[in-house]
């Protein structure tokens, strides 16, 4: 499992290249969660060409997207190498020391998952469509838009595949198709990905996703239909709400102007505010916090924590998007993320 090749690549003469014409002596090898234990087949390879007189340190922490780059840790190093991650769009200014590569899936969509694709687009009257992916199926977005467009299925982002690419709280250019479209179309594994964008989209399109991991077509519209009732669930209940809790987060995941948008808004409503700002946001931060005063709490860092991992609290947990609606009093149309 630690061998990374019979999965995926990356372009190992741009990081030798990079690594030469710095004159990088101490690097920092950053790989998100659930390729780590690739870490130590990609530094033995990169000590191959490099020599051991370069010092290769794996970055432990866990790295959840381009979001968070420990600009802490890039003070003890020449280079960080962060694979498998787009530059984060949010993100103003990077450190100059951070070099992005791509770590791409070596899967390819096999004609049986192409043929279910198009059995299953067709099957709910989807004859437009716009598609997207993760940044590990890059390569993927090519073969299934020219196999979509080959069984006369229009796409609509045809022109913008380069735009494609969406992450847990970033989709792109995906709204400008809403009223376009039949339905969209997300190539990745798992949940995650797909379920962010059915939410950006508020669940009012089909949504296919194509997870080449498993050779799945999957129709997930109940899926983002039962979160988006959670969802709601979460905003009925803040609309009672006097005192809010806005819990921040750090470096790309600090956000001041949502943080000043959300303050002014909450004044206006004659709301209390309280702040408070963690490297790690998880129930027990928010419990150990937590009181009677408090009736409501909004996450300015990661909008995806207020969905899959603290939607249990007994609180209200919003994202920066939800509070907006709370806060506007228009909760007719879902926000996601801001």
């Amino acid at each position: 499992m630690s061998n990374y090749k019979e999965f995926y690549t990356y372009d190992l003469n741009k990081v030798i290249k990079t690594v030469t014409d710095r004159s990088a002596r101490k690097i920092l090898i950053q790989l998100p969660d659930g390729f780590k234990a690739y870490a130590t087949s990609i530094v033995d390879e990169l000590r191959n060409y490099l020599g051991h007189g370069v010092e290769l340190v794996i970055d432990a922490n866990h790295i959840y997207g381009s979001c968070i780059l420990n600009k802490h840790l890039s003070n003890y190093y020449d280079l960080i190498i962060h694979f498998g991650h787009e530059p984060y769009p949010y993100l103003n200014e990077v450190s100059h020391k951070v070099i992005f590569i791509d770590f791409l899936s070596n899967l390819r969509p096999s004609n049986r998952l192409i043929n279910d694709l198009v059995k299953t687009l067709r099957s709910l009257d989807i004859r437009r469509t716009a598609v997207y992916a993760t940044h590990q199926h890059k390569r993927a977005l090519t073969d299934i838009a020219n196999a979509l467009l080959s069984n006369g299925i229009e796409l609509l982002n045809i022109n913008d595949l380069s735009k494609s690419i969406i992450m847990g709280c970033w989709f792109s250019d995906a709204l400008k198709y809403l009223d376009k479209c039949d339905g969209y179309v997300v190539i990745s594994g798992g949940l995650f990905h797909s379920l962010g964008l059915g939410l950006h989209i508020r669940g009012v399109k089909h949504l296919i996703q194509v997870d080449l991991y498993r050779d799945e077509v999957k129709v997930i519209d109940d899926i983002v239909s039962k979160y988006l009732k959670v969802r709601y669930c979460k905003i009925m209940k803040a609309l009672d709400a006097r005192t809010w809790c806005l819990i921040h987060g750090v470096e790309g995941q600090y956000r001041d102007n949502i943080r000043e948008v959300l303050i002014k808004a909450a004044n206006g409503k004659g709301i209390r505010v309280y702040e408070a700002q963690s490297h790690i946001i998880n129930y027990d931060v928010i419990r150990n916090i937590d009181n009677s005063t408090i009736d409501a709490y909004v996450v300015t860092a990661c909008p995806r924590l207020p969905i899959d991992d603290l939607s249990e609290l007994e609180k209200p947990v919003l994202t920066p998007g939800e509070a907006l609606m709370v806060l506007n009093n228009d909760i007719s149309n879902y926000v996601f993320p801001w």
